[in-house]
């Protein structure tokens, strides 16, 4: 079945950098552009079986209305405005309304390529895998996460990496504090969502070692133009709802000590820093087998407050593994 696609790209929000034919997908994909608001309400009104719906607009009375016509499309902002300023324009629904957010940024490459392989995710539901934001035959270093003892090895590693790609100290340590917060998420945080009592009362300082069951993955590579480290456990216990939460908690951050989670399970303070140390977060998951999350920076791009830059934000997730 083709999938069926709508693609707003309206002077009121910044134009996506569409090339050529809107060639994005190749087969598989049957996607229409609209240039004009009313266009685009007149398409969404009439087209059956929209899949996916694109806006480079933060329009509330847009999303609305693809929320209430097409409750089942994935629907995409594709936008250079910061959280803080989409959010109002969306009437503070964005959570609800809006299920990826693509930074449309000043290196129009990361804009179309993030849309392309947003777009082939959610088509064929095959999402994990830090190398699909990466050009092709870029080498990737893989290290199992068998527990805390390697931890530092592994956050040495990977600032060893960035500074050996030449990406500048600033970036490298901004690796070495997203690889720890990942390594975190998986040793400590994903067992106890995943319903691990063992791990229950432990604090995130006490030494684990996991069983092999619990085992997961860490992933680095860098093409020259993004920096990609990513974590999978083996729970595939992360929420939609739950990244939400955390992302209101950004963006309303009058006090600090709300950004922290203090269930035992939380892991509000890791997605904090990961969110603000990058520029885009991805969360594929599988419900009770898999959960990947990866962090995106652009090496040439300089990182800035929530308030003054936009970032990618995605959730994926698939019934296959």
């Amino acid at each position: 079945m083709t999938n069926q696609i709508l693609l707003i790209n309206i002077e009121e929000g910044k134009l996506i950098p569409i090339t050529e034919s809107l060639d994005l997908v190749g087969d598989g994909a049957n996607i229409k552009q609209v240039t004009d608001k009313e266009e685009a309400k007149n398409s969404m009104n009439t087209m059956a079986d929209l899949s996916i719906i694109i806006s480079n607009a933060a329009s509330f009375e847009l999303f609305e209305l693809a929320r209430g016509k097409h409750p089942k499309a994935q629907t995409i902002l594709v936008t250079d405005l910061p959280m803080l300023q989409y959010s109002p324009a969306l009437k503070s629904e964005e959570h609800s309304l809006v299920d990826h957010v693509i930074a449309n940024r000043v290196r129009k490459d990361w804009t179309v390529n993030e849309l392309k392989i947003t777009i082939e995710k959610l088509i064929t539901s095959d999402i994990f895998g830090i190398e699909k934001y990466l050009e092709i035959d870029t080498p990737i270093e893989r290290r199992s996460i068998k527990g805390s003892s390697a931890r530092e090895t592994y956050n040495a590693e990977v600032m060893a990496f960035a500074e050996k790609c030449r990406l500048g100290h600033h970036t490298a340590k901004t690796a070495f504090g997203i690889t720890e917060e990942l390594l975190m998420n998986v040793i400590h945080d994903a067992p106890l969502a995943g319903g691990v009592r063992e791990y229950i009362g432990k604090p995130r300082t006490a030494p684990i070692d996991l069983k092999p069951e619990y085992w997961g993955e860490l992933t680095w590579g860098c093409d020259g133009h993004i920096l990609a480290i990513g974590a999978a456990d083996p729970f595939g216990a992360l929420r939609k709802e739950k990244l939400a939460r955390y992302i209101r908690k950004l963006l309303k951050r009058d006090d600090s000590s709300a950004l922290i989670d203090t269930k035992k399970e939380g892991a509000g303070l890791g997605f904090f820093k990961m969110l603000y140390s990058s520029h885009g977060l991805v969360c594929n998951v599988c419900e009770g087998k898999k959960t990947e999350i990866i962090t995106l920076i652009e090496v040439k791009e300089q990182l800035r407050d929530f308030s003054t830059m936009a970032r990618s934000i995605h959730f994926f997730s698939s019934i296959t593994s």
